[in-house]
């Protein structure tokens, strides 16, 4: 779900309204809003369907479009939003979709894009649907939205896992008589769908907008539960709606937008900015913190050797210390004296050497130097032997090294047509 009350543009019957808060106002167009916004629109003239389409699953697109232009629906190229789409056999695919014509479509992609803020589209229907999948059923229930606002009454009717029926209906004015007609009608296609399905729709829920009328009238029908979303008070121009849509709203996630995975990224970053701005402070704090806490430390620790070295300073009365090392001195000699142990003695290396050469091979020069506790070896040699014989001695030589701790550093190797020589460099320590 997206907190994010307060923050949309809406686009319903011809008005492009802007939430601030609980206030609402309407705008002449995108340009005149700021902010991050979610922005829903019944995309005007968009007409949104659920059927069975007899194409394979990736063809479903292709083939609605087709279905629309030659029932007369559309008279120019058209672009399809789907909401949901399931396999129902190799041929035939059940479909949800909004449809429009392309050029509407990137009309509002191009505003959108072109806008200085993130803002991400919902067109009306992935709403409904949204509030669809995220009502309390119980099983494989059937549930009906229905959305009334000013003359029209959106309905799609469906479980979480299919959807049934979704279509707009109309009223010619919004007189008591056209609106009551208009519920007649909305009830009707619910009755129709559950025959043709043969389903049963056992809840209805409501939704209502600034110019909603009250809901139909189902007394004594006890097979329909009809409830209404909570409500919430809106102001516009100083008067006072209850409205329910927002919270509508809130229920949507950003995957359910029909914008493109920049855009959602875009505006997900950019809703997270304050939270991450509040994470870098308290890191930055810590850090600083842990700064002075070290230092603080540091301190101690510089105060601390001061003393002991104030103590070992300190002379034994009646000696003669003019001529006694410092403790560093002696530290220091302890040191070397340690890395001359750790380091290997030249006798071990000339048993390390004579313990790996190959038959065949004599050494000319051995040079060893040793630097700390790190010992350096060069080895110069020669092997009287065909160039196969000699390069797989010289292997054999630089393994029987490695095994006993020396790093090759360095392997040269020259032939001639008897006999062979070689540069290698070892390391150890």
């Amino acid at each position: 779900m997206i907190n994010n009350q307060g923050h949309y543009a809406i686009r319903m019957d011809g008005a492009l309204y802007v939430c601030r808060g609980d206030k609402i106002e309407e705008v002449e167009d995108l340009t005149n809003i700021r902010g991050n916004r979610l922005f829903v629109s019944d995309l005007d003239g968009a007409i949104s369907r659920a059927m069975t389409i007899e194409a394979p699953y990736k063809y479903a697109e292709v083939m609605v479009k087709k279905h629309l232009q030659e029932a007369g629906e559309f008279d120019e190229p058209i672009t399809v939003v789907t909401h949901w789409k399931k396999k129902k056999d190799a041929n035939a695919t059940d479909i949800f979709f909004t449809a429009l014509a392309t050029r509407l479509y990137y009309q509002y992609i191009d505003q959108i894009k072109a806008h200085e803020d993130s803002i991400l589209l919902f067109p009306l229907y992935s709403v409904l649907y949204g509030v669809l999948k995220r009502m309390r059923m119980r099983g494989p229930d059937i549930s009906a939205v229905i959305f009334q606002h000013d003359r029209y009454a959106d309905l799609i009717i469906g479980s979480g896992k299919r959807i049934f029926y979704a279509n707009r209906r109309v009223a010619f004015d919004e007189n008591e008589e056209q609106i009551s007609s208009l519920w007649g009608m909305v009830m009707s296609d619910i009755e129709q769908t559950e025959k043709g399905f043969r389903i049963k729709v056992k809840k209805i829920l409501m939704l209502n907008w600034l110019n909603s009328h009250a809901g139909p009238n189902l007394t004594g029908d006890t097979d329909h539960e009809l409830s209404y979303m909570k409500e919430e008070a809106l102001f516009l121009n100083g008067e006072s709606f209850s409205v329910s849509f927002l919270k509508a709203l809130r229920m949507q996630s950003a995957s359910d937008s029909v914008s493109g995975t920049i855009e959602k990224a875009s505006y997900c970053f950019q809703r997270s900015l304050p939270c991450l701005n509040i994470i870098f402070f308290l890191f930055i704090l810590t850090f600083i913190i842990g700064c002075l806490w070290c230092d603080h430390k540091a301190g101690l620790i510089e105060t601390d050797l001061k003393n002991r070295r104030a103590q070992v300073s300190v002379p034994v009365m009646g000696d003669d210390i003019s001529n006694i090392p410092s403790y560093e001195d002696h530290f220091a000699f302890i040191k070397e004296l340690e890395q001359y142990r750790k380091s290997p003695s030249f006798k071990q290396l000339i048993n390390d050497l004579s313990s790996s050469f190959p038959e065949g091979m004599l050494a000319d020069i051995v040079k060893a130097d040793y630097n700390g506790n790190e010992l350096n070896v060069e080895v110069f040699a020669r092997i009287k032997a065909p160039f196969d014989t000699a390069y797989k001695s010289c292997q054999r030589f630089s393994r029987a090294m490695l095994r006993k701790g020396y790093t090759l550093e360095k392997s040269e190797f020259n032939t001639a047509i008897q006999e062979s020589r070689f540069l290698v460099r070892f390391k150890k320590g």
